[in-house]
């Protein structure tokens, strides 16, 4: 079995001890990450961050720029279309609101790029697994690098950061060299089908709302996202299976 999805060993035992003691899940809390792509010299690159070992979530892991929706950013802006992110995100103003100005806060705070609503387009929506202890409802957003500002570490959340390209991301998480989660993985699958920056942002997409759910192979524990045939169909959640369609 491959290693994509393959949760280390902490994760491995809350899983278990999740089944086994039959635990009411904590409710997931929006939050929102941005894929930051250009074009590089040998094509696409996308802009990693190797989060700290002493981080509660996803900790020494590689993932993207994000955090989850602050109460202040479910305020819209004055020139903020609250009824347009609605309608793409499929849900309420507020929540919409509060989804793209997590994603622009958050860009600014771990990187110093500033970006602005327009630049975002919808990318995913994954739902943290049940058995975590901390849960979230995220939207993937994927958006161009400004080329007068050079994105960098600037919160002291990652201890490595790098421009790379998808498919070499992935050929190190294979190796064992990085670590990532389901999401990261599958979003660096689906980008390294493309050439250049322009084409991702012009991407037509139907995005479906993910909720992994999980084998034991009894050696490891193994994330799964519903499309896979071993998938064990054990999650609930009301969102599981609903589909979505946005344009660039």
């Amino acid at each position: 079995m491959t290693d994509r999805g393959r949760l280390p060993d902490d994760a491995s035992k809350r899983a278990r001890a999740f089944l086994a003691t039959g635990t009411a899940p904590v409710p997931a809390r929006p939050a929102s990450t941005v894929v930051l792509v250009r074009d590089g010299a040998e094509g696409l690159e996308v802009y990693t961050q190797r989060r700290h070992t002493s981080m509660a979530f996803a900790s020494g892991m590689v993932a993207f720029p994000g955090g989850r929706v602050d109460p202040a950013d479910t305020v819209a802006p004055a020139d903020l279309d609250q009824h347009h992110w609605a309608r793409r995100l499929g849900t309420t103003p507020q929540a919409a609101t509060g989804f793209v100005n997590a994603a622009l806060r958050e860009t600014t705070e771990e990187t110093g790029v500033r970006l602005h609503a327009s630049a975002l387009r919808p990318w995913a929506h994954w739902i943290t697994p049940r058995f975590e202890t901390r849960r979230y409802d995220t939207w993937f957003f994927v958006a161009a690098a400004p080329r007068d500002q050079e994105p960098q570490d600037i919160s002291g959340e990652a201890s490595a950061v790098a421009w790379i390209a998808p498919r070499e991301a992935l050929d190190r998480a294979v190796r064992g060299e990085w670590l990532m989660l389901l999401p990261t993985w599958t979003v660096l699958e689906e980008l390294s089908a493309y050439s250049s920056a322009g084409a991702v942002l012009g991407a037509e997409r139907r995005i479906d709302t993910i909720t992994p759910g999980w084998i034991d192979d009894g050696e490891h524990v193994y994330s799964l996202p519903p499309d896979d045939p071993r998938y064990p169909g054990d999650d609930p959640t009301p969102s599981h299976g609903r589909r979505r369609r946005t344009g660039p």
